[in-house]
């Protein structure tokens, strides 16, 4: 049975000998193999790897903390400027820089393993443990800060959401008043705000807007009665509540003069804890279940006793 060699230049099979040539490519030996040197100098290309993932972590970081101190709008030099630069720096970096760092983390590690496992064939071994350090510095750097700046952003986050919430409560509380400045009373029903002027379509946004909110106007009945009844009224005046409509408003002239509007919250659900609630243009941070609560034949026992 005849050896079968694999050429080194095309890398076909070869069947015999490769004195007698390759069929693939012609190639043929013309001596036997060159023997091992005595003495095979070391490489330094595990070390000079782990020392380039480690200042490439090094100035990705200082090239965004430079930039953060640039774009301030004095230039300070104290230790509360750098920190705040440096959480900006490393916030920037998120989603670049620190996922790299961890993948640059593995490959050094493994590479300095296999440095001391062959001190032979690998040198430069200082080199190697400074690239390493430099690593697991900037990586641990980088998810500090990272870290200290997640509570803050998120209550950032949380500011703006209840900003754009209080928006909409008083762009409604601005069309409400718009339109009791032109007729003398808040609407009956919120698609009476299509009578105002509507210019630039703010109104038609806004009713889109609050369209699955629960709007009350309110009014005072003893405001409306004269001579004896209006006396007899004088104890407390019945107040119009609930959902406006043309079945609930009594006949005659009657003027508006209160409101509440809820709207749902971040469920999308009207009548859960996290509602929106503005009434006279005043917006309250009270949750509706805790209201409900209050006004049960229970809470009234409780606070009587």
């Amino acid at each position: 049975m005849s050896k079968s060699t694999v050429c080194p230049c095309c890398g076909a099979s070869v069947e015999g000998e490769l004195s007698a040539g390759c069929a693939a490519c012609g190639a043929r030996a013309v001596g036997p193999p060159l023997a091992r040197p005595e003495r095979v100098l070391p490489g330094y290309g595990y070390a000079l790897a782990a020392c380039a993932s480690g200042l490439m972590l090094l100035l990705s970081f200082s090239a965004a903390f430079v930039a953060a101190m640039w774009e301030r709008e004095t230039l300070s030099l104290d230790a509360q400027a750098f920190l705040r630069a440096a959480e900006t720096a490393a916030w920037r970096l998120k989603s670049s820089a620190l996922p790299a760092s961890f993948a640059f983390l593995y490959v050094v590690t493994k590479l300095y393993a296999r440095l001391r496992r062959e001190p032979l064939r690998h040198a430069g071994r200082r080199f190697a443990r400074a690239g390493l350090a430099l690593t697991v510095a900037v990586s641990l750097a980088l998810v500090t800060f990272v870290g200290v700046t997640i509570p803050e952003r998120l209550r950032m986050r949380e500011l703006a959401r209840r900003a754009a919430e209080n928006a909409q409560l008083y762009a409604a509380d601005q069309a409400l008043a718009r339109y009791r400045q032109r007729f003398g009373t808040y609407p009956a029903t919120l698609e009476d705000l299509r009578r105002l002027e509507d210019k630039d379509g703010s109104i038609a946004r806004l009713l889109a807007n609050v369209n699955a909110g629960e709007y009350k106007p309110q009014t005072d009945i003893a405001s409306l009665t004269t001579g004896r009844a209006k006396a007899r009224s004088r104890r407390r005046g019945s107040a119009l509540r609930g959902r406006a409509g043309a079945d609930d408003m009594p006949e005659g002239d009657i003027v508006l003069t209160d409101y509440e509007l809820v709207l749902p919250g971040r469920d999308n659900l009207l009548g859960t804890d996290d509602d929106l609630r503005i009434r006279n243009g005043v917006i309250s941070d009270a949750p509706r279940a805790a209201a409900k609560s209050a006004a049960t034949p229970a809470a009234a026992a409780r606070r009587a006793h």
